[in-house]
């Protein structure tokens, strides 16, 4: 019996750089609100410090940071339109999300390294193409917050703006007052 499998599952461990780095997904509006609260960045940003300062020596080099030990953070599920080759992601939207206010965190945080200390996290974030940059992450509703997020480090959510926008901007702020004083040093 050989047919061909038009959903077809394939499960594979992947990096926050191969998910992210020059991709585009859609979150389609089916998807429920983004609706982690203070207490789920909280959780993240402790199990991912405790993760790295497992394997951190302040006389490693920073190429050992590729060896230092991983944090599973969860199923990913995406699903293809055979029509457009658009992806969707059909589970993992909220820790996506979440991953993706950390890294704009991240981006600002590294401005005030010298060039050589800082890591190119922008792709992760968004691509450009023809000069023009999209995120990875495509929400038309989420757009304004995330490039006020990304350009300002900051969003002042207004009455027309949703709940998925409104906890978008109050995670991050969430992720300025929680993330660790001991890993801002370069």
């Amino acid at each position: 019996m050989n047919q061909k499998l038009n959903n077809k599952i394939e499960a594979t461990d992947k990096s926050i750089n191969s998910l992210l780095k020059d991709r585009k997904f859609t979150i389609d509006y089916f998807q429920r609100e983004y609706r982690w609260q203070e207490k789920h960045i909280k959780i993240l940003i402790e199990d991912l410090t405790t993760t790295f300062l497992k394997s951190y020596k302040k006389e490693h080099k920073r190429s050992e940071v590729a060896k230092y030990q991983s944090y599973y953070l969860g199923p990913v599920v995406f699903s293809v339109n055979p029509d457009t080759g658009k992806k969707s992601i059909i589970d993992g939207q909220q820790r996506i999300t979440s991953i993706t206010l950390l890294l704009i965190y991240l981006n600002h945080l590294q401005k005030k390294f010298d060039i050589n200390n800082k890591v190119s996290i922008s792709e992760l974030i968004f691509s450009a193409k023809y000069g023009e940059k999209s995120f990875n992450m495509t929400d038309e509703m989420r757009i304004p917050c995330l490039e006020s997020l990304f350009e300002k480090g900051e969003y002042i959510t207004g009455d027309n703006d949703d709940e998925t926008v409104k906890n978008m901007a109050e995670r991050y702020e969430d992720i300025e007052q929680t993330f660790p004083e001991e890993l801002t040093v370069s």
